[in-house]
């Protein structure tokens, strides 16, 4: 299977692109090689993803959230759809990026079956949540099946069949 995470063309354009590029939190080396690893277990079913995250530090560990961005379409008939992106994500390879698991569980939280508030929230959502140690770090990751609410598309596909990231 192919990983389509990002174009070419699109890393090579950043490189040479005279506009300054956005400043990253300064997290651990190893938390930026965890997370470069984990995003290439996710493999799109149709065409292209790129993975998006959030980390932030707690008191017991590193909480690492993952998803595959959503698709903005420009152009044609589709102009303006948000489109999520189907993909499976490879947990055999999952255990040999962890140094150790303690706990891994599937949530699922189909539309209809929490209270009203939370089901607005939650809408159809599931996510993989894996607690374990990666380099003498203990983190808990989640890999989650749609990107967050407040989260921008990851990528526009022009009706012209080419890629943009965002």
């Amino acid at each position: 299977m192919s990983h389509s995470h990002i174009a070419l063309q699109h890393l090579i354009h950043k490189l040479d692109s005279p506009e300054p590029r956005p400043k990253r939190s300064a997290g651990p080396v190893w938390l930026a090689e965890f997370v470069d690893q984990i995003a290439e277990l996710f493999e799109p079913y149709v065409d292209m993803g790129r993975v998006g995250y959030e980390c932030a530090p707690s008191t017991q560990r590193w909480e690492i959230s993952m998803f595959l961005g959503c698709t903005e379409i420009v152009g044609g008939k589709g102009d303006g759809e948000i489109r999520p992106v189907a993909f499976q994500f490879d947990l055999t390879r999952l255990e040999t990026v962890f140094d150790q698991i303690d706990d891994c569980c599937w949530s699922a939280f189909p539309a209809g079956t929490m209270a009203d508030e939370i089901d607005k929230l939650a809408g159809e959502r599931s996510y993989l949540t894996v607690v374990g140690r990666y380099r003498e770090n203990l983190v808990r990751l989640r890999v989650y099946c749609t990107p967050p609410a407040e989260s921008a598309p990851g990528l526009r596909q022009h009706a012209d069949g080419s890629w943009e990231a965002v």
